[in-house]
């Protein structure tokens, strides 16, 4: 899948709750070794860097290193960064009197793929009693993202309910309002909390609820 047109903005903001768990993992240790889509992630969060460009590539990071970044290694997060820049995932850009590492259009379509991989929809200990409804009718001009968009729920586990009716007992709103947003079908699909579906035995059965 080619994200030839993201918004930044939105994009940004699906990335903010990994953001603030990063966080909260980083909290309770030091020096740990910087991965690539952490900070692929962060980066793609709008969380910023600072950085000093020596050619022919960053010879040093980077301080002030702001709360998200100061559980990492310095040493490592340096080589990592200057494998992203290679890679051109990262780049050092002028932000005022200094310079700061950005994430790359590239570098945000590797965080949206990492993010697409390894999504899934959390279940809760309890039922609430409630069903989750992805309604959806994508116009036969965009078959390809209506077919992707299809497969994708049906990774997440959404049983069909109808050609383009899927449910699900858990909240997965996030997840659905992730897969609108970057294959651009926001307008064609819609999401739904339902307190009662006849004849829905067969269904708790499914989900084991």
């Amino acid at each position: 899948m080619r994200f030839e047109d993201i918004d930044w903005e939105k994009a940004q903001k699906l990335f903010r709750q990994d953001k603030n768990l990063l966080f909260l993992e980083l909290k309770s240790v030091l020096n740990r070794y910087p991965y690539a889509k952490e900070i692929l992630y962060l980066l793609a969060a709008g969380v910023s860097i600072s950085a000093v460009l020596v050619a022919p590539g960053m010879a040093r990071v980077l301080t002030p290193l702001v709360k998200e970044w100061s559980g990492y290694e310095k040493r490592y997060l340096r080589r990592t960064l200057k494998r992203l820049k290679k890679q051109k995932l990262v780049e050092v850009v002028e932000k005022g009197d200094e310079q700061i590492v950005r994430i790359t259009k590239n570098g945000m379509v590797r965080a949206l793929r990492y993010k697409l991989e390894e999504m899934k929809v959390k279940k809760p200990k309890r039922w609430d009693g409630r069903w989750r409804v992805a309604v959806f009718d994508i116009p036969e001009k965009k078959r390809r993202l209506r077919d992707v968009f299809r497969n994708k729920i049906k990774e997440l586990e959404l049983y069909p309910l109808q050609e383009s009716v899927y449910i699900c007992p858990y909240p997965c709103f996030d997840e659905i309002e992730f897969l609108r947003q970057i294959y651009g079908v926001g307008i064609h699909v819609r999401y739904m909390v339902v307190e009662k579906i006849e004849d829905d035995e067969d269904l708790k059965n499914y989900f084991g609820v």
